[in-house]
């Protein structure tokens, strides 16, 4: 064996480790990406939960029980307020979408109508409503801190 096979044997067995080590690095990126993005997405899961607010709703009615009043406290997390507005809008849910889609009998309400009306005790009275009554535009209220919050 010459000089020259031996430097070329050499070459070779150098080639082969540099191959060996750029497959090693490849592989340790591709898992080093993976284990980002999964870490990214556990970040924005907790980053999701720790400003999710929490409310504490509760429907205060009069003696009579004609009219009551919604009450909507934010519980948490403290740190909310700080990112800027809150904004709430209150709503009845209609719990039957499908109400109204039964037959129609001569003098009754049409679908549109028997779908549009509230089937519980309570509706909206309050300013900023809308035409049926489900819903009640945002307004201001003040927080427990005195600051006003929308």
């Amino acid at each position: 064996m010459t000089a020259t096979d031996t430097i070329a044997a050499l070459a070779l067995a150098v080639a082969v480790v540099a191959a060996a080590a750029a497959i090693g690095s490849w592989r340790a990126a591709r898992n080093a990406n993976g284990a980002a993005q999964t870490l990214s997405r556990i970040e924005q899961q907790r980053l999701h939960a720790d400003l999710t607010p929490h409310f504490r709703c509760t429907v205060v009615a009069n003696e009579a029980r004609s009219t009551a009043m919604l009450r909507v406290h934010l519980e948490g997390p403290p740190g909310l307020l700080s990112h800027g507005t809150i904004e709430i809008t209150a709503s009845l849910r209609n719990d039957n979408p499908h109400r109204g889609d039964g037959p129609q009998f001569a003098g009754a309400p049409t679908p549109e109508e028997v779908r549009d009306h509230i089937w519980g005790p309570w509706k909206f009275s309050a300013d900023g409503r809308d035409d049926t009554s489900r819903t009640v535009a945002r307004s201001s209220w003040r927080s427990a801190s005195g600051r006003d919050t929308a």
